[in-house]
């Protein structure tokens, strides 16, 4: 069971029980994690591209945005304006998009609440970012062959690498693969809940944070579950984010919401809690 990487279970587990562990902990406490990841639209983007969709250059910028504006904030209230984005960023119309004016943009964001604090910059360069998804698209015949072309792995950082030509301004790596994730490349987003949850200090599915790590563990994961990275990412960042599961999130709720991983979870034994 997942060769080659070490895993930290209190009691040891198999990775189907644990997924099975997780999901009846969300049902239990009235999540229906099954809605809020057809919602998130990653999986169905993903059953799309590997049915050959193309994924045009206003998708990509889309994509680009939702992922931009997910930074270092609560998604909720952005799942909940999708319809008023939609007409804020002008449908993602990109002719139209990059003559926008930027404070604009910014205010017309914060006023529905989704702006988060790098929201100035972020605008600030959606012109310059939308002429580099034009430059890709150009040297590559489209972006998705630009995807295609290269490993995942590689993508992220031609993207998110100040060095490269193709560098899009205001996006590290997790921001990129997000990005990637809206437009149906399979993978995950190492963000603070992922690295929280699967981390030594709780199920202990990598032992680090080390990125590297952290995708082979999840590839293993999801040979063993056979379930598609995406999804699995989607899952344990419901468990842990605010005003969905947020069960596992910086405090635990493991006995207030009677969590099923309590037996296969590092942070019990390391703190001890009163029922």
């Amino acid at each position: 069971m997942f060769n080659n990487v070490e895993f930290i279970y209190m009691k040891e587990k198999d990775p189907q029980t644990i997924i099975e562990k997780l999901k009846s902990t969300l049902t239990k406490n009235s999540v229906d994690y099954e809605k809020i990841i057809k919602e998130l639209g990653q999986e169905e983007a993903a059953k799309k591209r590997s049915n050959g969709h193309h994924f045009s250059l206003n998708n990509h910028v889309k994509g680009m945005i939702h992922s931009m504006l997910s930074n270092n904030r609560p998604w909720e209230p952005i799942a909940h304006n999708m319809d008023n984005l939609d007409k804020i960023f002008l449908n993602y119309d990109t002719d139209k998009l990059e003559n926008a004016d930027p404070q604009k943009l910014v205010n017309q964001v914060k006023a529905i609440q989704c702006g988060n604090r790098s929201i100035n910059s972020q605008m600030k360069y959606l012109k310059h970012n939308i002429n580099q998804f034009r430059q890709i698209q150009k040297d590559y015949n489209s972006i998705d062959n630009f995807l295609e072309e290269n490993r995942v792995e590689d993508a992220v950082k031609l993207l998110s690498d100040p060095k490269s030509p193709y560098k899009i301004k205001q996006m590290g790596p997790p921001l990129t693969m997000e990005y990637l994730k809206n437009v149906g490349i399979i993978g995950i987003k190492p963000d603070v809940h992922l690295l929280r949850i699967c981390g030594p200090e709780r199920l202990g599915i990598f032992k680090s944070q080390n990125l590297n790590e952290v995708i082979k563990s999840f590839e293993e994961l999801s040979k063993e579950t056979k379930l598609s990275m995406t999804y699995l990412d989607n899952l344990f960042w419901i468990f842990g984010a605010k005003d969905y599961g947020e069960i596992c999130s910086s405090t635990p709720k493991c006995f207030e919401c009677n969590c099923e991983l309590i037996d296969c979870c590092n942070y019990p034994k390391n703190h001890p809690l009163e029922d």
